[in-house]
């Protein structure tokens, strides 16, 4: 392995980190094993060479590794689990940071829809995080959450109906403003 190839995992490393940080928090909570986990994946690609020229998604590849890496360490942690019991384990909770709401006469809209994004049922609740907070498009989503194409269409849909259906129309158009006017 040459200079070149160790700054290039190294500067994909630093580009990524925060997104793959709060991807893992939201997977499981832990700071010190989503780190971990984290370090864990690198230096998995590292000691494989991994050739990030063939890699046609790097966040989704990265993302996918990282739940799969923290999903190990949770068997691990609790080897009475099966990978079922600590997919659904997950619980992916969205907080204030996760969007930027500018005034402060708006908290009663955040927990308005912090709530609402939080009672959607896991499945939906992570893929309308991948899709609206990490910008990742549906094929992505799917190598990620190990679930077809059509399957991340449909819980993304299902989340935004039921979002739909629990916020007011002012509040439902105020959120995806929020989504489609991050910076």
């Amino acid at each position: 392995m040459d200079l070149n190839y160790h700054q290039l995992h190294s500067s994909i490393f630093k580009y990524h980190f925060d997104s793959l940080f709060n991807y893992g928090i939201k997977i499981c909570g832990d700071e010190e094993l989503v780190k971990d986990c984290i370090q864990e994946l690198f230096f998995r690609m590292w000691k494989n060479n991994i050739d990030f020229s063939t890699v046609t998604y790097l966040k989704a590849y990265l993302f996918k590794g990282l739940r799969r890496q923290i999903l190990n360490s949770l068997e691990l942690k609790y080897n009475r689990l099966d990978r079922t019991e600590v997919e659904d384990y997950i619980s992916l909770e969205f907080s204030p940071e996760d969007y930027f709401i500018k005034n402060q006469d708006e908290e009663e809209l955040r927990s308005q829809i912090l709530h609402a994004l939080n009672n959607l049922p896991p499945k939906q609740r992570e893929a309308i995080y991948l899709r609206y907070f990490e910008e990742l498009e549906y094929d992505e989503i799917a190598e990620i959450m190990h679930i077809n194409y059509q399957s991340v269409k449909n819980n993304v849909h299902r989340g935004l109906d039921t979002l739909r259906d629990s916020l007011s129309i002012i509040l439902f158009l105020q959120l995806f403003w929020i989504f489609f006017n991050k910076n």
